[in-house]
């Protein structure tokens, strides 16, 4: 399959691109604010050089990843539908459901498949847990926290869709909704507010699911580097040790109880960047059809925490 690649995001450079070329796959074209004015990083190869429009309509491309900021994911990827090309887009895919539903029409209406990029979702260590036998899943905890990043940072700007809820938030709330069933509700947020941007450096809230599952999470922008996952269940407990960016390889733990380490789980090496890109391949030449159910409720979660943390929606 041919990708197109909007913008020059770290993310594409260091982790994306190099998944598609190790899935067997072609970057033809870069899509750029201003085409040729700096030289194109070499992973990139011979990619034609071109603009976000063009790219978009270049009939020799098959896809597009779209890893623009946050604010710029639903407009161009709804272009890409428009023009039947399958999009592989970065998350959070939608800053509100309103934009959402204009996404989700366009990908009613196109030929071509849309997936968000949790790449999460591909990696063994969730399709382990998500089958482990601890009892009712009951309650899970997680946090997500990274250093304060520098001035001009898209994260630390909110016309772009920043600050942690938008960037890791949405892992954790989707967590939840790869375990539990239903729509969740939020029963409390709580935000504290950068000293230094316009955005809020750490949010923590609560989730319950219909069953009466919970999830509390922690995410901050101005902390130390810090990832863990604990889920408690009706028989035992697991925990994962790096939920998001695991290393190519990851160990988890889980027990029927007690207080010690737990029986230790080692996962086969894998990049479920690369994971990622073969499912959204697959389902795309299969035909399949765009879910955004996860999505959905990931982005009214984020709303409903916003307006009850007295965040700016």
């Amino acid at each position: 399959m041919k990708f197109g690649i909007l913008g020059e995001a770290k993310i594409a450079r260091e982790h994306v691109v190099p998944a598609i070329l190790n899935a067997g796959h072609e970057v033809t074209h870069v899509g750029r604010r201003d085409p040729g004015k700096v030289a194109l990083p070499e992973i990139y190869g011979d990619a034609i050089e071109t603009d976000y429009e063009s790219l978009i309509k270049d009939p020799s491309v098959d896809a597009i990843y779209n890893p623009l900021p946050n604010h710029l994911h639903v407009p161009y990827s709804i272009e890409a539908l428009k023009n039947n090309k399958h999009v592989l887009c970065e998350k959070p895919v939608a800053l509100n459901l309103e934009e959402l539903s204009k996404l989700q029409k366009a990908a009613e209406e196109s030929e071509a498949f849309f997936y968000e990029a949790f790449m999460v979702r591909s990696h063994p260590q969730w399709h382990w847990l998500q089958n482990l036998d601890i009892g009712n899943y009951q309650s899970c905890h997680f946090i997500f926290s990274y250093p304060q990043q520098p001035e001009g940072n898209v994260r630390n700007l909110i016309k772009y869709g920043g600050g942690p809820l938008f960037d890791i938030g949405c892992y954790a709330i989707l967590s939840g909704c790869m375990l539990f069933k239903g729509e969740p509700t939020v029963l409390s947020a709580v935000a504290v507010m950068c000293d230094k941007y316009e955005t809020e450096k750490q949010v923590d809230a609560t989730l319950r699911w219909p069953d009466g599952e919970t999830l509390s999470f922690t995410v901050s922008a101005n902390a130390a580097l810090c990832q863990a996952f604990t889920v408690l269940g009706s028989n035992g407990w697991a925990k994962l040790s790096v939920p998001v960016n695991p290393p190519e390889k990851t160990s988890a733990y889980w027990s029927n109880g007690g207080l010690q380490e737990g029986i230790k789980v080692e996962f086969p090496a894998c990049n479920h960047y690369q994971l990622m890109v073969e499912d959204f391949v697959a389902s795309s030449l299969a035909g399949d059809d765009s879910d955004f159910v996860f999505s959905r409720r990931v982005t009214k979660a984020i709303n409903d925490i916003q307006k009850i943390a007295g965040l700016a929606v």
